[in-house]
């Protein structure tokens, strides 16, 4: 790939800097988002940096020269989102060597940073995340220049740093003019820019008004850095005068008097600086449907891309309905999300392995499905467990029982059917439950398990026919009660395998009528163990049969309908039944046998025959008329079988319940309410993570949700509260609802940070959208199910509430580890290829829009902020990314290649924080899957799922708002969603493709961040 030749920069960027008479032009350069033809090709954010690689490329540079100038000219016209004061990770694809190299670059904590370097040592606690922001502490030394220079003595073509870094140095001395996106940038920050003077200096007027695009912006003293740079190597930046300026401003910055916010010094060294090292790794790989994909290992995060990619490559994407597809798409990124926040980090810094090859197995993959079902999460999901498969990525996966709570297991290890009734020939062998039927008519072996009964439940289990023909049944019983006859239940639902005909059944019994059949199935009989999963979900009856030591078919069930016949609660029953006589009997075995409860319920009241009058059974109940005066002036008792809380007209009437139900912190409640006698400013509280009472119908910390009877339309009648260290209810989030006089119905949900409510009106469809979600972590549990009752203000009458079938879930969640708000980080990417088929995909970034908000004085760039979220609360010390000395701190940015046979097909990347990894997915998936060019893939509409909300919400951007995609997602798959209020949009990508037809493809945005510049040699 190293081929000297001498240079001379073409002068096309003289045209820099436009007449003065254009200064107000808003956009005086020429972009294209897309171009083709043949030779090299670049796609960057700005003309100006395109251009510059280019003319790199036709002077005879190679596409790593041409990318480091165009990052160098980007990091001029583009200085909030990258720049010699950051870092980033550049992935080179060498044709000659056929090598996929990674340059991590990423900025390095001073040695003297840790876990105690964003805490304030007053109070014990995180400083505000201005300070946090903007301070010299997150500062991380800067590897931007250090990689430009290895990447051009090892990847170049021998063309000198001097020759690659004079286009910038003529932006940078002439000036550009300014475009919406960069004043869109300033204006964003200017309180903070204002801060300090430099910055000020530099991008602001003197009164730290924004200037207006279009105007013409010379940064001289970062032509002068980039001068040194050019002559001296990365020396010139790592040592000496700029280094002593970089530190020193690190130390102590210079801001104006009296700062709105703290802003806390660093304690860099210059031996920190001068010590930086750029790392470099060989690409991770996978395949992905034929395809090579390389990504960047930690510390950054394609390797979440790639293991996305492997959890999709289970799934036809093109065989189902798109938005059943983009669900498949939506988990994935979810589930590899919950991932990268757990296992991964700087392996140069941290002392332990991280599990890359377990995260990239396919085994594991298929383990990570399991956890994806049709439905959405209603929050974050935790991790998986990938180290097993670190050992052995090849090993066998074993199936896992749906998420809920186990309520019965059994693997017959101990010899005996354990937890079981059982009659009959039932017996254990070689570790494996057996069921013998003889070869009479009738005869019949069968076992009930001693599961407390629960209304939905999953089964998996293994089963073997361990001797074909005859007419022998095996059947499998969920929601069953009691045995009426020899091998059927008085009511349930069953999967039944026949002995004699390749045929499964899903059955029914009801009532104690006979066996009645829903439906008869191809099933290929075979004396090997096979796996049923059997899910009985409200009506839905659903089941799947796989062959033992075969990938379980995840998208598709052998079986599934709807039927509503058997309600209520029951267990896990099995039977064996020979229906006619024949010579022989033959037996039935099986084996490793779990019942998930998909729906736990904690606690239940619906009040049912009791008296009226009767006391709340299963609650403790008081009430009163102030704290003064309990037991008079109001009523908690039974009116109608139905919940009654009873207030008189003065006002601290009060009556309170606290249910005899477990502590929980993830939970929900279902239960029906009525407003009994609208009007007045009485008020219903159901809380939920309550502790105890601490005034008359609050708790010293909790939840709640508040029910108000008055009629007044301007008001909020339906509160989300909170309540915490005994201070009053504050209100999180209101709605304003017709409450009509019937019953309602609330659902109100709290699962880790997570607050969820909706409210509709009995005899109607429950709504899919809550009405009310809020994230908090101010109350992090378990706590108790509270309900309470109070005349707020006094009235002429009092009134009453009442409630009924109350059922209280067990969620038994655990939450993942949330970052939200990163996608305001800021990045910047570029790919370039050049002729000989050499290929560039660059990232870098400041971390925040701007860094730290500092320019070093004199020497004309900003400062990076990349340490500032490194927080014992982001992660604490002993994890992968955890706060020390000298780390890396996680990445998301993905530069990517994609090649099929040896053959380049694809490069992209993207800016966009946390959105990176989700962004440069979904334009892989638009492109490989759906069959969208690389223009149509980068332009559609974006959804960026990361395991960042508490919620559970996905992020989309509002065009997608506008699909039947968005509404179908919604209705048939269960996601809530969150339009971005990025007025920019998700991500920013720069791409090239490699048509089938030889030709090459620049591509970058047509409108994110007001569109990119795509170029090639020869159109």
């Amino acid at each position: 790939m190293r081929k000297f030749r001498c240079l001379a920069i073409a002068t096309a960027l003289l045209l820099a800097a436009p007449s003065p008479a254009t200064a107000q032009a808003p956009d005086p350069y020429s972009r294209q988002p897309t171009a083709t033809g043949h030779g090299g090709a670049a796609a960057t954010e700005h003309p100006l940096a395109t251009q510059a690689a280019i003319d790199v490329l036709n002077a005879g540079g190679n596409a790593v020269d041409a990318a480091v100038a165009a990052s160098a000219v980007q990091s001029v016209v583009r200085p909030f989102s990258g720049g010699i004061g950051g870092g980033g990770y550049m992935q080179v694809y060498d044709k000659e060597t056929g090598k996929f190299t990674v340059l991590d670059h990423r900025s390095t904590a001073a040695s003297s940073f840790d876990d105690q370097s964003f805490i304030d040592p007053a109070t014990g606690v995180l400083y505000d995340e201005d300070t946090v922001t903007n301070s010299g502490v997150g500062v991380g030394m800067p590897g931007v220049v250090k990689a430009w220079e290895q990447a051009v003595h090892a990847y170049g073509s021998g063309m000198s740093l001097n020759a690659i870094l004079q286009p910038a140095i003529q932006v940078a001395t002439k000036g550009f003019y300014s475009d919406a996106n960069l004043v869109r940038e300033i204006t964003e920050n200017a309180a903070r820019f204002c801060v300090f003077p430099e910055t000020t200096r530099l991008y602001l007027n003197p009164d730290c008004t924004v200037p207006p695009a279009g105007t013409l912006i010379r940064n001289p003293d970062l032509a002068a850095t980039y001068d040194l740079i050019a002559k001296s190597g990365s020396d010139a930046f790592y040592k000496g005068a700029v280094a002593d300026a970089i530190v020193d401003t690190i130390n102590h910055p210079k801001t104006v008097a009296n700062p709105p916010f703290k802003i806390l010094p660093g304690s860099a060294t210059t031996a920190d600086l001068s010590g930086y090292t750029v790392k470099e790794y060989g690409a991770a790989t996978v395949d992905y449907r034929g395809y090579q994909v390389h990504v960047a290992p930690p510390s950054t995060s394609g390797v979440t891309v790639a293991q996305a990619l492997n959890i999709l490559e289970g799934y036809d994407l093109t065989g189902v309905p798109r938005e059943q597809a983009l669900h498949y798409y939506l988990e994935a990124s979810r589930r590899a999300f919950a991932d990268q926040q757990a296992y991964l980090g700087d392996p140069a810094t941290y002392p332990n392995p991280l599990p890359i090859a377990g995260l990239l197995s396919e085994r594991y993959a298929e383990q990570v499905r399991q956890r994806i079902t049709e439905t959405s999460p209603e929050g974050a999901v935790p991790p998986e467990d990938p180290w097993p498969f670190d050992a052995d990525p090849n090993r066998q996966v074993t199936p896992q029982p749906a998420t809920g709570k186990g309520v019965f297991a059994a693997d017959f290890s101990g010899g005996t059917w354990a937890g079981f009734a059982t009659e009959g020939a039932v017996e254990v062998r070689d570790n494996a439950g057996v069921m013998t039927v003889g070869p009479a008519a009738s005869s019949f072996a069968r076992a009930a398990s001693g599961m407390q009964p629960v209304a939905d439940s999953e089964l998996l289990t293994r089963f073997r026919i361990n001797d074909l023909g005859g007419d022998r049944r095996l059947r499998f019983w969920l929601r069953a009660d009691t045995w009426n006859n020899s091998s059927s239940p008085v009511n349930g639902y069953a999967v039944e395998v026949n002995a004699a005909a390749d045929t499964v059944r899903l059955i029914r019994t009801r009532d104690g009528n006979a066996v009645h059949q829903l439906a008869s199935l191809p099933f290929t009989r075979s004396t090997g163990w096979q796996w049923l999963r059997f899910s009985v979900e409200g009506g839905a009856l659903k089941f799947r049969i796989w062959a033992d030591g075969q990938s379980e078919p995840r998208q598709s069930w052998t079986g599934q309908l709807q039927d509503a016949s058997v309600t209520g609660k029951g267990k896990l029953l099995i039977s064996a039944i020979k229906l006619t006589g024949g010579a022989a009997g033959g037996a039935f075995s099986v084996d490793d046998l779990k019942v998930t409860d998909l729906h736990p319920v904690a606690f239940n009241a619906d009040f049912t025959g009791l008296p009226d009058g009767a006391s709340w059974s299963g609650f403790t109940t008081q009430f009163g008329n102030g704290a003064s005066k309990p037991g008079v002036g109001a009523a908690i008792d039974v009116q109608s079988e139905t919940g009654r809380l009873y207030l008189d007209k003065p006002q601290f009437s009060y009556a309170r319940a606290e249910a005899h139900a477990p502590q929980l912190t993830d939970s929900e409640l279902l239960v029906k309410f009525r407003v009994t006698d609208p009007g007045g400013d009485r008020r219903l509280r159901f809380w939920l993570r309550g502790d105890a009472w601490n005034t008359l119908v609050t708790p010293s910390h909790g939840y709640g949700i508040e029910i108000k009877s008055t009629t007044d339309t301007s008001v909020d009648n339906i509160r989300l509260l909170r309540v915490r260290q005994g201070n009053a209810a504050f209100a999180l989030a209101g709605v304003k609802r017709t409450m009509p006089a019937g019953w309602q119905w609330l659902r109100f949900r709290v699962t880790g940070e997570g607050l969820k409510a909706r409210v509709w009106t009995d005899g109607e469809q429950e709504p899919q959208d809550w009405q009310l979600q809020k994230a908090d972590a101010e109350i992090p549990g378990p706590g108790k199910l509270l309900i309470s009752a109070t005349e707020s203000t006094g009235a002429a009458a009092g009134g009453a509430f009442h409630i009924d079938d109350l059922t209280l879930f067990d969620h038994a969640a655990v939450t993942g580890k949330t970052s939200p708000g990163d996608e305001k980080k800021s990045t910047i990417h570029l790919t370039v290829a050049d002729k000989d088929g050499n290929i560039v995909t660059y990232t870098h970034t400041l971390s925040a829009i701007g860094g730290n908000g500092m320019v070093v004085p004199g020497r004309g760039f900003l400062l990076n902020n990349e340490v500032s979220g490194r927080t014992p609360d982001d992660a604490p010390v002993g994890h992968p990314n955890g706060p020390r000395g000298g780390m890396r701190p996680l990445s998301t940015q993905s530069p990517t290649i994609i090649t099929k046979d040896g053959k380049p097909v694809m490069a992209l990347g993207s800016p966009g924080g946390g959105t990176i990894v989700s962004t440069v997915l979904q334009v892989i998936v638009n492109s490989l899957d759906f069959g969208m060019t690389l223009p149509q893939a980068v332009a559609a509409p974006r959804l960026s799922q990361r395991n960042h909300s508490p919620l559970g919400n996905t992020m989309v951007e509002p065009e997608f708002t506008t699909t039947p995609e968005y509404t179908a997602l919604k209705t048939k798959h269960g996601h809530h969603f969150d339009v971005s209020a990025l007025t920019y949009g998700i991500g920013a990508v720069n791409a090239i493709a490699f048509l089938p037809t030889g030709e090459i493809q620049a591509v970058s945005e047509p409108v994110r961040r007001g569109g990119g510049s795509a170029m090639v040699q020869h159109p």
